[in-house]
């Protein structure tokens, strides 16, 4: 797992899960962009080092390798005690399936997450979770309208800072720079929502 500091060399921890596509430069330029902005950045390799350049390839990747859970697990853990990191809670973003998984790891207490950021991923949290920030897409493939509404609508009930974003225009994967779905505009607001919504449960 690859660890990012910020300038300073310590600050408020975040764990990135990649998408299916593995650990590529598209995230770790993503994870780049949180450790200038100031937060310590854990990159789990879900993987080990394969990269899929293809849907095919990501397919066969997830149905061999896929045990995403216990490995973001591990890793949020792991980056809690790491002496860079103040304050013992740490941050999650996942992109796409690692965004599921956190979702559902977003009720786990015995975890030390203060809040969960996820891209085009929709799952309705389970009772007594922590704070979830959903970025989804106006179009997506890969998720159904009706999913998507149903997880704002669960994160609206659960009130702020819970929240969920449809970006217009968009498609899965528009925050993904090396991707043809890539919106410039859409990722960068993303990307300010995210930072906003992580100091908030992360930076006293």
């Amino acid at each position: 797992m690859d660890i990012l500091l910020p300038a300073g060399g310590s600050g408020p921890g975040v764990v990135v899960g990649h998408a299916w596509w593995g650990l590529n430069s598209a995230l770790r330029d993503y994870g780049a962009r949180l450790a200038a902005a100031g937060f310590v950045v854990a990159l789990p390799d879900l993987f080990d080092g394969r990269v899929a350049r293809s849907i095919a390839e990501a397919v066969t990747l997830v149905s061999r390798d896929w045990d995403a859970d216990a490995k973001l697990s591990r890793a949020v853990t792991t980056l809690s005690r790491h002496d860079a990191v103040r304050g013992g809670r740490v941050g999650t973003i996942g992109f796409s399936s690692s965004g599921w998984s956190l979702v559902g790891l977003a009720s786990d207490r015995s975890l030390p997450i203060a809040g969960t950021v996820v891209y085009y991923a929709s799952r309705i949290p389970a009772a007594g979770h922590g704070p979830i920030l959903a970025h989804l897409a106006e179009h997506d493939p890969f998720e159904s309208d009706e999913s998507m509404d149903e997880m704002a609508a669960a994160l609206s009930r659960a009130g702020a800072p819970n929240a969920a974003h449809r970006y217009a225009g968009t498609m899965h994967w528009f925050a993904e720079a090396d991707r043809s779905e890539y919106a410039a505009a859409a990722a960068e607001l993303a990307f300010e929502r995210t930072l906003g919504f992580l100091r908030s449960q992360l930076v006293a």
